[in-house]
C-alpha cells in the first residue's frame, strides 16, 4: 500500500486534530457532459507499478526521490490502461492452453483473481505509438463495448486484454449448432433491441469517442450476449492498434502502413493518379479506383463493404454495411453467406444476405415476401409494419455505394422509433391476452 504525505492547509488541519480517523475523499462528480451518453468509469493501475510504489513506501513514507510522483499517478488514474509484460500474459493464459481457447486468436485468462479475455494480433504497421492507443482505447466507455483493460506487445504480436463477458456471441444465439430449431432470441422486441443496443454502441465510436473509431471487425461472432442478453461488442480498437486507421474525408491520401504520402484536391478527377499510389483514401471513389497489392485486406467474407474489398477504403460506413449484415441475420435467423446444393446440381450456389434483402425490396409489393423471411422461429409474433420498417433500415446499410449508407446516429433513430412502435403493439396483445383469459375464466 502506498503512503503519501500530504499538506493540508491550516484551517484543515485544525479541523482535523479534533478529530479521530482519516478523512473521507470527496465523492467522485459526474461531469455535466456525461449525462448525454451511458458511461462508466473504472480506474486501475499496473501491477509492476503497484509492487514499485509498495517497495519505496517501505524504505521511506516521505521519500521526494520516489520514481512514481503524485503526477504520474493522477495521469495513470485518468488513463486507466494497464501495459502488460509478456510473462503477465503467458501466467494468465496458462501458456495459452487448450483448455483456454475461446475462439480463433481468443483466450480466457485470469489476471488480478478476475476473469478476463486475451486477444491476440499481428502488428500491421510500425509506426503506430503503442502505449497512446491503448490509452485511448481504454478510455472509451460505453454499456455496449467490451471494455479494453490492457495490452501487451512482443515483436510484432499484440496481446489485447478485455474484460470477460460471461455468455454467448450472437451468431449462437440466433440458430444452435448443437439444437436446431432453437434460439436464445425468442421474441420480436428482445431481438430490436440487441440491434437498437449495437446500433448505439457504434454511434459512440463513431461520433462521441474522441478520436472517432472505425471498428471495421463487426460480425455476429464479435458480438457477446450476457446472461440478460445485453450485447456487448468485442474486439473494440483491435483495428487502430494494428494500424489500419481510418483517414478523414476529403483529407490526404495514406499508404497502407498509415503514413501521408501526397495531398489531394479533394475534386481531382486524377483517378490514374491514386491508382498509382495505391493507398487509402477518406471518401468515396467508387468502384473504378484500383487497389494496390501493397494493401492487404482483412475481415471476414460476408460482412466486408464492396469498397473495402476493391480498395482497402477505411471509413465508418464499413461497420455500417457489416452492421446492416449483422440486423439482417437478426431479423431473418439466416447466416451472412450460405452455400447450398440442390439436388441434380454439381455446383455449389451462394447466398448473401443483402443481396436477399435488395430481391425482397425489388418486388412491387414487398410485405408478403419481408413476412416470409422474416425468421420462423418467431412464429409470425411481430407486427408486420414494423417489421417492413426494420428490414428497410438494414437494406439501406448495405447499400453498394457508401454514399448511399445512413451514418449510425440514424439508424439508431430509427431504430429507437420501430423498437417503441413494437413495444406498443406487443403491450396491447399482452392486454388482449389477458382480457381473454378473464372472460373465459368468468365463464
Amino acid at each position: 500500500m502506498c503512503l503519501f504525505r500530504l499538506r493540508w492547509p491550516k484551517q484543515a488541519q485544525s479541523r482535523a486534530s479534533s478529530q479521530v480517523g482519516t478523512p473521507k475523499p470527496r465523492p467522485f462528480r459526474k461531469s455535466p457532459e456525461d449525462t448525454s451518453l451511458e458511461l462508466s468509469t473504472s480506474y486501475t493501475i499496473s501491477q509492476s507499478l503497484s509492487k514499485e510504489s509498495k517497495g519505496e513506501s517501505r524504505g521511506s513514507q516521505t521519500s521526494t526521490g520516489s520514481a512514481i510522483s503524485l503526477a504520474s499517478l493522477k495521469g495513470m488514474l485518468s488513463d486507466g490502461a494497464q501495459i502488460f509484460t509478456h510473462r503477465d500474459i503467458i501466467k494468465a493464459t496458462d501458456n495459452f492452453s487448450l483448455g483456454r481457447k475461446l475462439g480463433a486468436g481468443t483466450f480466457r485468462g485470469t489476471m488480478g483473481g478476475k476473469n478476463v479475455t486475451v486477444v491476440v494480433e499481428k502488428r500491421v504497421s510500425m509506426d503506430v505509438d503503442f502505449v497512446a492507443e491503448v490509452k485511448s482505447i481504454c478510455n472509451l466507455h460505453h454499456s455496449s463495448l467490451a471494455r479494453l483493460i490492457g495490452a501487451c506487445i512482443s515483436g510484432d504480436q499484440l496481446y489485447l486484454v478485455y474484460e470477460y463477458i460471461a455468455g454467448a456471441n450472437l451468431r449462437h444465439c440466433l440458430r444452435s449448432v448443437i439444437a436446431p430449431g432453437f434460439t436464445t432470441l425468442k421474441s420480436w422486441t428482445v431481438r430490436l433491441r440487441v440491434a437498437l443496443d449495437i446500433a448505439k454502441g457504434l454511434e459512440y465510436l463513431h461520433e462521441h469517442a474522441s478520436p472517432p473509431f472505425v471498428h471495421k471487425y463487426i460480425k455476429s461472432t464479435s458480438i457477446i450476449l450476457d446472461n440478460e442478453l445485453h450485447p456487448r461488442i468485442a474486439n473494440v480498437g483491435v483495428a487502430r492498434i494494428r494500424g489500419e486507421t481510418a483517414v478523414d474525408p476529403g483529407a490526404s491520401l495514406y499508404s497502407a502502413s498509415g503514413k501521408e504520402v501526397k495531398t489531394l484536391d479533394p475534386n481531382s478527377s486524377s483517378r490514374h493518379q491514386q491508382q498509382q499510389q495505391g493507398v487509402h483514401l477518406g471518401r468515396a471513389l467508387g468502384r473504378s479506383l484500383g487497389r494496390s497489392r501493397s494493401v492487404k485486406i482483412t475481415g471476414t467474407h460476408g460482412y466486408m463493404a464492396p469498397e473495402y474489398t476493391l480498395s482497402g477504403l477505411i471509413t465508418p460506413k464499413l461497420d455500417v454495411y457489416a452492421f446492416g449484415v449483422v440486423f439482417l441475420e437478426i431479423l431473418s435467423g439466416q447466416e451472412a453467406v450460405k452455400l447450398q446444393q440442390n439436388p441434380g446440381e454439381m455446383e455449389m450456389r451462394k447466398t448473401v444476405l443483402p443481396d436477399v434483402i435488395a430481391a425482397i425490396f425489388s418486388d412491387p409489393e414487398p410485405r408478403p415476401k419481408v413476412r416470409a423471411w422474416i425468421d420462423p422461429l418467431l412464429r409470425d409474433a411481430f407486427p408486420l409494419d414494423c417489421a417492413c420498417r426494420a428490414a428497410l433500415v438494414a437494406r439501406k446499410c448495405v447499400e453498394a455505394n457508401p454514399d448511399d449508407r445512413p451514418p449510425m446516429r440514424n439508424v439508431a433513430l430509427s431504430l429507437e422509433q420501430i423498437y417503441m412502435a413494437s413495444k406498443q403493439w406487443e403491450d396491447s396483445m399482452l392486454a388482449s391476452n389477458d382480457l381473454m383469459t378473464n372472460t373465459l375464466t368468468a365463464r
